[in-house]
């Protein structure tokens, strides 16, 4: 990898404190080509906030309720607990972990027992025991007495944890500034004991000893004292991984050196053997075999002489590998491989290791779409996901479509019926997909469009594509045998897209409205004076997310949107979902949700903090889906309400009419029911401001108001008396 490449280009679009939506995009891509020690400390050391750590702490009376979550991400640690009776793999991924018994006796077979949500991202994963810690920028303890039915027992909310280990009754911390260390004789409620000002990427606690690995060296820590740890040595290499056994020290470096060292004297480490071309991030050696050392990146390293440790054999997992463990009594090691899921390598023979299998292969979860009780989504370098969301407090993996070793690049996807589409890349970068079988969907057509979809629509039988540069309509009448049937040219890259009636507006640098009332031939009708990322349309309004806000513009007349006003957010806002009178924003921090009684001047009524930043919203009644890229996908639910019409409340010999509607002007109320009953009309707009005021008027016969003066718009005309009242909508021309 071309680190200065990569730290030029990074350098030049971050600072991610204020870096708006396309600069958030780029440094995600780029970030996402580098193995998480890289990203850890190419941004410590510019000083640049880590995006993966942060503190996940959702208020529960917040105005948004998350209802359930499917957590499963990219694959970055795994761990196993080897007993007579059984195999249990840890496997963490994105904002969860998975616990898989592992059987091997006949063919390799692996089950999922249980999946855990964590409070954040997901790195080491450590069972003790029946107990289970997991690092999720603090450290979770679980009970594991029943592996189907995990239960939290604390979460140690210390913000920005990089690494802990778990000895004994200690737990030890590892964060940007200290070392800390907790008493975990009481699972439930850690006691702090000591600190000192040592940190480290990686650590490995040996004895009385605690090994800090960080870009600045490898600090030896003494904490035989757990209230006074103090440092005692420091070695000066740049360390990705470490493991001691007894007195040996084993670690890998940045320049790719196997080191090993005696540590009998802690304070004296002395050099015994190394190894070059081997630049792990993580170790692992067996405790039933102290000869063979793996490594992470698929290294079998024979460390039965230390002085001369040797490469035995090697095989190259397809993605970035996080975490190793091995299981050599059944001749498998397992590698946490960030791209591809859960590597399973045969290492029955040590000299050719082979990869048996890649499982639990989940991606980023870039978009989502509803369908019934199915979501789909589409998951980055992992194709389509097929859930069921019949229950939404526990979504369920039915099955998902995806080639070995391709990666695919899926931004976008909608759904309907028997049949998904989904961006792809390679070509065809459009791909029709059978679900017919949700627990076996299969990839059955396509067509090459110009460039892979960030965005798109299904409407009828034709699917509205937001792409680089393009704008383009594809006939999908036969899903097998999808045909492009219109496109056109936009002046920069298309992020979202969103249909109103026979107009299309196409988020692009400025953003586009595109009549598409013949789809064969599109035509840009209008632009607005700048280009964000997510769009929607209510009424005559347009909002647009943006570099820390939300913006509003009328489209009453779409050839030529007006800008209207701003809102502030305080966070890059990625996309928008409207539900009702309420709106829905994905951030880098969470979901906000705005009441949009006065649509120029929303207000925030509600928020939640998702486990990491929302790239795509959904909204399919009474739930909102929120893709959340490493994260997975949330579920949520509105614990606001929104103005409805009231009509249904009234008794049955209440007939209340507008007519015409919709109007040019002229408006006639027809009232039966009631007479010379006095009544109060209001007329409001969608904001619920009133905007018309007829005082009391006494109900015999037709009532006329007239709206001529008023700008086009949807309007509620209300009628109160004593006992009742009633609503009605109404639409000005």
């Amino acid at each position: 990898m071309n680190l200065t490449r990569l730290g030029v280009m990074l350098a030049a679009l971050v600072q991610l404190a204020g870096a708006g939506v396309m600069d958030q995009m780029l440094v995600r891509d780029s970030l996402g080509t580098m193995p998480r020690w890289e990203q850890v400390r190419w941004l410590a050391k510019r000083r640049l906030p880590d995006p993966y750590l942060r503190d996940f702490t959702p208020v529960q009376d917040s105005g948004l309720r998350c209802v359930g979550r499917w957590s499963f991400g990219p694959s970055t640690w795994v761990d196993v607990r080897a007993t007579s009776a059984d195999t249990v793999v840890f496997l963490s991924r994105g904002s969860g972990v998975s616990i898989i018994r592992f059987r091997s006796q006949d063919s390799l077979r692996l089950d999922l027992l249980s999946d855990i949500n964590s409070h954040g991202l997901t790195g080491r994963c450590q069972v003790r025991d029946t107990l289970l810690y997991v690092n999720s920028g603090g450290v979770e303890c679980y009970d594991i007495g029943n592996l189907s039915n995990p239960v939290l027992l604390n979460w140690l909310s210390q913000p920005l944890i990089y690494d802990f280990f778990v000895v004994d009754t200690l737990l030890y911390t590892s964060s940007r500034d200290s070392l800390r260390i907790f008493s975990v004789s009481n699972p439930a409620s850690p006691r702090w004991l000591g600190a000192c000002a040592d940190s480290g990427y990686v650590m490995y606690v040996s004895g009385s000893q605690a090994y800090l690995g960080h870009q600045a060296g490898l600090f030896i820590v003494d904490v035989s004292n757990p209230s006074a740890p103090h440092r005692v040595a420091t070695l000066g290499f740049d360390v990705l991984s470490i493991w001691v056994q007894d007195t040996l020290l084993y670690f890998g470096t940045y320049d790719s050196t196997f080191q090993v060292y005696n540590v009998k004297s802690p304070v004296a480490p002395a050099p015994v053997g190394s190894l070059g071309g081997i630049a792990p991030a993580c170790l692992y050696l067996p405790p039933t075999c102290d000869t063979v050392i793996y490594s992470s990146s698929f290294d079998v390293i024979s460390v039965a002489n230390p002085a001369t440790p040797h490469r035995v054999g090697s095989v190259s997992p397809p993605g970035w590998e996080y975490g190793v463990a091995a299981v050599p009594a059944l001749n498998y090691a397992l590698v946490a491989d960030y791209f591809d899921g859960l590597a399973v390598i045969d290492i029955a023979a040590p000299q050719s290791p082979q990869i048996d299998s890649l499982v639990f292969n989940t991606g980023l979860a870039e978009d989502v779409a509803v369908d019934g009780t199915r979501l789909y989504v589409a998951g980055l370098w992992s194709g389509l996901h097929v859930l069921d969301v019949s229950n939404p407090a526990v979504p369920r993996q039915l099955g998902n479509v995806d080639v070995p070793g391709v990666r695919p690049s899926s931004y976008a996807v909608v759904a309907r019926d028997s049949f998904a589409y989904i961006g792809w890349t390679p070509v065809p970068q459009f791909r029709s997909v059978s679900v017919s079988d949700p627990t076996r969907p299969t990839l059955v057509g396509g067509y090459d469009v110009t460039n892979y979809p960030e965005d798109m629509v299904l409407r009828d039988t034709l699917v509205f594509i937001a792409e680089d540069a393009w704008f383009q309509v594809v006939n999908v009448a036969r899903p097998r045998q999808p045909v492009l049937v219109g496109s056109c040219v936009l002046p920069g890259d298309s992020r979202g897209v969103c249909l109103q009636d026979t107009l299309a507006f196409v988020t692009s640098t400025p953003t586009q409205v595109v009549n598409v009332a013949d789809p064969a031939h599109l035509v840009v009708v209008g632009e607005f004076d700048r280009g964000e990322y997510g769009i929607q349309i209510r009424d005559t309004f347009a909002y647009m997310t943006g570099y820390y806000a939300a913006y509003i513009y009328s489209v009453a007349d779409p050839t030529a949107p007006r800008f209207l006003d701003s809102v502030s957010i305080g966070q890059p806002v990625n996309d928008i979902a409207l539900a009702d009178s309420l709106a829905y924003f994905g951030c880098q921090d969470g979901v906000r949700s705005m009441s949009l009684a006065d649509p120029v001047h929303p207000t925030v009524v509600g928020f939640w903090a998702t486990p990491y930043l929302v790239w795509r919203l959904t909204y399919a009644p009474p739930y909102v889906y929120a893709a959340c890229s490493e994260a997975g996908v949330c579920v949520l639910e509105t614990t606001q309400t929104g103005i409805v019409e009231t009509g249904v409340s009234l008794p049955r010999r209440l007939a209340f009419r507008a007519r015409p509607n919709p109007t040019s002007g002229r408006l006639r109320l027809n009232v039966e029911g009631l007479t010379d009953a006095p009544a109060v009309v209001r007329l409001r707009d969608v904001t619920g401001r009133q905007v018309l005021f007829e005082g009391t008027r006494t109900c015999r016969g037709p009532l006329m108001l007239d709206l001529t003066p008023l700008p086009p718009g949807v309007y509620f005309v209300e009628m109160r008396t004593d006992a009742l009242e009633a609503t009605t909508k109404v639409c000005k021309r």
